[in-house]
C-alpha cells in the first residue's frame, strides 16, 4: 500500500526519546512499499536534525549519518501546486508545509504516516486515512 511519509516519523526514528512501535513499523513498510514524500520533505527532515544537534540531542556526526541513511530511502518526491498548497493551507489553518502532506494524500488517494497530532486531525477532517 502506497502512503504519504511526514518528516515526524524518520525523525521519531532517529531521535531515542521520540521513538514509537508506530514510527518503527510504518518506517519499516517505507522498504517494502512506496512512500511518497513532498519534495520539501528532505529539507524538513534536514532541519529537524540540525535541530536536534544544536539541542545536543544527537551529535552533529550521528546527524549527518542519520540523514545520509534517511536520503537513500526508496521514496518518491512529489510537487503539489504550490496555488492548492496556499489554499488548503487557509482552508485547514495549516502551515503551507503541513498543507503539502494532505495536498499529496489527497491527490494520490492514500493514506498519512505521521505522528503530528495536528496534522493527523486536519488530514481525518478532510477524509484522509492517518496510519497508525
Amino acid at each position: 500500500m502506497t502512503f504519504v511519509l511526514d518528516a515526524s516519523i524518520v525523525l521519531a526514528h532517529v531521535l531515542p526519546d521520540e521513538a514509537t512501535p508506530v514510527a518503527e513499523r510504518l518506517l519499516s513498510a517505507v522498504v517494502r512499499e512506496e512512500a511518497v514524500v513532498p519534495t520539501l520533505w528532505i529539507y524538513e527532515v534536514a532541519s529537524g536534525l540540525q535541530n536536534a544537534a544544536r539541542r545536543r540531542r544527537l551529535t552533529h556526526a550521528d546527524a549527518a549519518l542519520a540523514l545520509a541513511t534517511i536520503s537513500a530511502l526508496p521514496l518518491r518526491a512529489e510537487r503539489p501546486d504550490p496555488a492548492h498548497l496556499m489554499n488548503l493551507a487557509h482552508e485547514l489553518s495549516l502551515s503551507v508545509y503541513d498543507s503539502s502532506y494532505l495536498a499529496l494524500c489527497l491527490a494520490e488517494g492514500v493514506p498519512l504516516a505521521t505522528l503530528d497530532a495536528r496534522l493527523a486531525d486536519a488530514a481525518r477532517g478532510v477524509g484522509i486515512s492517518v496510519l497508525s
